[in-house]
């Protein structure tokens, strides 16, 4: 897979498939591998750019240096770096709270916004969740924390019927996965992340997605979020756990693909527009000149 210089740091990324940009973001895990399941499917139809974050697989890794808000800059300069303007965007979990600061901070680089099981701030059940990962990481190490992580993200139902998806997702984990401060640095961004007083800026096309058995991020952060971002749509999903849109991807792919294609219709009906206003202006402006002089 390729690497990319966004600038001071190198990220490793996908780009795959024509169309309308679609960047796909990936929660704590910070893998691109993620979005499998999504770009087997959008790439026929748009152009998918996934990424490893910053601290996970084959991306650069600093020592420190981890918030939600430098990863949505890194995201702004992974667009940059491929001359692309504006996409869509789906963030999933952590890639959610990364995708509401790229909503508040850089708008003008969206064309619309897909948030998927992510929340608005930590709350005491997250806090405890992620306060229990990070011991694990400190006390038993990587490989654990990579085991005990896929309890929560992936739920019984994955772990029974789903077994190979999860171990080719942690198979790359351990090949590639970060010293144990990184990950704590990575596991306290998330429970330093809160935009919730700025929500409200939030203005484009916006699409929610949760999950009512998300033992990570409880389904009712959706309901908070739909209700914070006025434009927004909501979307629950009935079973598939946190990792509910690969557990649950074709679901998830007929909603996605249905709210993208309601924003290409409207983006082409509001082109348009622009391109016949100024002719009608011209008409009306022409007749008001005869009626003029014609008195």
């Amino acid at each position: 897979m390729p690497r990319i210089d966004i600038g001071g740091l190198s990220l490793n990324y996908q780009d795959e498939g024509k169309g309308e940009p679609l960047l796909l973001i990936p929660g704590l895990m910070g893998l691109l591998d993620a979005w499998d399941f999504q770009v087997a499917h959008f790439k026929k139809r748009y152009r998918c750019i996934r990424f490893d974050h910053r601290g996970t697989g084959d991306s650069d890794k600093p020592k420190d240096a981890y918030s939600t808000r430098l990863i949505a800059k890194d995201a702004v300069g992974l667009l940059n770096a491929l001359g692309i303007e504006k996409a869509h965007v789906i963030g999933t979990s952590t890639g959610g709270a990364i995708l509401q600061n790229l909503a508040i901070d850089h708008p003008e680089r969206l064309i619309s916004c897909i948030f998927c099981n992510t929340w608005t701030t930590a709350d005491e059940y997250i806090r405890r969740v992620q306060t229990s990962r990070m011991r694990i990481a400190e006390s038993y190490g990587p490989e654990e924390y990579i085991k005990f992580s896929s309890l929560w993200t992936c739920g019984p139902n994955q772990f029974r019927y789903d077994w190979e998806k999860i171990q080719a997702i942690e198979t790359r984990q351990k090949r590639t996965i970060a010293p144990v401060d990184v990950l704590v640095g990575r596991l306290r961004m998330t429970l330093e992340h809160n935009r919730i007083s700025e929500l409200h800026r939030i203005d484009g096309p916006s699409l929610v997605i949760g999950t009512e058995d998300d033992p990570t991020v409880p389904g009712y952060f959706a309901g908070d979020l739909h209700k914070a971002i006025k434009a927004s749509r909501l979307h629950m999903m009935k079973e598939g756990g946190h990792y509910s849109y690969r557990r649950r991807h074709r679901e998830f792919n007929a909603v996605v693909e249905k709210f993208l294609k309601q924003q290409s219709t409207r983006g082409k009906a509001a082109a348009k527009r622009a391109k016949t206003r100024p002719a009608k202006a011209r008409v009306k402006r022409k007749s008001g000149l005869r009626r003029r002089s014609g008195r």
